[in-house]
């Protein structure tokens, strides 16, 4: 079937590359997709990913002459990183090795931090990705997963997951409810979904004289709409959707600042996936975060692959100082493993957070390229700069190479 795709693909591009050579602008959103959406996403897919974009959407991120702090002595290290997804090939057979090059820097921040993109519902039928996506996936990951996720056992693991994603209701409101109780029982904190209204949709995590706030929302549940039953349950904004109302997050952003917060990391799931860069629309999306929200970092996700990162400057809309923040529009999936090759790109920052002499939290960010390398079904997380390094790569690694050099990350 698959190979039957990558020939209508073929063909349609004789009439649609030179229309399609850019991003069409699109919410994405598996629920409402017309039949021209469908094929142009199987297009990107299995096909040709958008390995460019307007020219004002590349200078956006070429042109960038904001400099980030330099912090020596770091009072708090955080770690984020991309998707974890529950492939297939993501097995206690294949992953024996999985974190034995990356493990150490990625697990030994004083936070930990992913976005969870499964259900663990134990009481619920299993739900593994296919290499091939070929129609709608119910994901369901087991404690077997969740243990390759989360180190293997040989570190000290996540201290925080966002569990607000496209998939947070494959299993429905109990799953999700059963997943937020699994990670409760592991001591791992979650953000982007509440079990009572009345609860914070948020986290902070008081960790060395530091207060770091960490929200997450959705753009979307795929087919699924938040139950009438629990509304609240998982936080959803029309993210794709230009112009979209973002008045809860510049709530909690503000609620999250009077209870202390000295640091606002957010991560979002929204955005285009399959292209090297992201709509203007996300652009005008995250610009607009920082400007009415004075969010500190966003971390993206859901586009499957990595896209550029940038700082920015803006006004904090709270205290009107001068800030500097910090986005990265895509960290991709972290674990998992696709036939689609950016997929296997990835990417984990490392922030540095400081107070300096005024009492002021500053902070950096260090993105760390990974690539999720197979070898006789063994998968292991290097550091892309060490196999980008090597003479003579093989057609794969060139194209993640390539890539990587065209958005930034090398």
């Amino acid at each position: 079937m698959a190979g039957i795709i990558v020939v209508f693909c073929s063909l349609l591009s004789v009439f649609m590359f030179k229309k399609w050579r850019n991003p069409r602008v699109f919410e994405e959103n598996a629920r409402t997709m017309n039949w021209k959406d469908l094929i142009y996403f199987a297009y990107k897919y299995y096909f040709k990913p958008p390995f460019s974009a307007k020219q004002t959407i590349i200078d956006h991120f070429k042109k960038n002459s904001v400099s980030p702090a330099e912090i020596i002595d770091a009072d708090l290290t955080i770690s984020i990183g991309g998707d974890l997804m529950p492939y297939d090939l993501i097995n206690e057979k294949n992953c024996k090795n999985l974190w034995s090059e990356v493990g150490s820097a990625f697990f030994g921040s004083d936070i930990v931090f992913a976005n969870l993109e499964t259900p663990i519902d134990i009481d619920q039928k299993l739900g593994f990705v296919p290499e091939i996506m070929l129609n709608d996936m119910h994901f369901n990951g087991n404690e077997d997963l969740f243990n390759i996720f989360n180190g293997n056992g040989k570190f000290k693991g996540f201290d925080i997951l966002s569990v607000a994603n496209n998939h947070s209701l494959d299993m429905g409101d109990t799953g999700l409810l059963n997943t937020l109780s699994f990670l409760e029982k592991k001591n791992i904190k979650h953000t982007g979904a509440k079990k009572k209204a009345e609860d914070n949709g948020f986290e902070i995590i008081d960790k060395n004289g530091i207060k770091t706030a960490f929200l997450s929302y959705t753009y979307s549940f795929n087919q699924f709409e938040p139950s009438k039953q629990l509304p609240y349950l998982a936080n959803i904004l029309p993210l794709n959707v230009a112009n979209c109302n973002i008045e809860t997050m510049q709530n909690d952003t503000k609620k999250a600042r009077l209870m202390g917060a000295d640091l606002v990391i957010c991560a979002l799931h929204c955005g285009n996936a399959y292209q090297a860069y992201p709509n203007q629309n996300t652009i005008d999306l995250f610009q607009r975060i920082f400007e009415t929200c004075g969010i500190d970092i966003i971390a993206g996700g859901h586009p499957h692959n990595l896209q550029p990162f940038r700082y920015y400057q803006f006004k904090d809309p709270f205290t009107q100082k001068n800030k500097t923040g910090f986005a990265i529009y895509s960290l991709a999936d972290f674990v998992a493993y696709d036939i689609f090759t950016w997929c296997q790109l990835s990417a984990f920052l490392k922030i540095k957070v400081k107070r300096n002499a005024n009492q002021e939290t500053v902070f950096s960010v260090e993105v760390n390229p990974l690539i999720m390398e197979r070898n006789n079904e063994q998968l292991v997380l290097k550091d892309a700069s060490k196999v980008f390094s090597k003479t003579n790569l093989d057609k794969k690694d060139q194209s993640l190479k390539d890539l990587a050099r065209e958005i930034g990350a090398i």
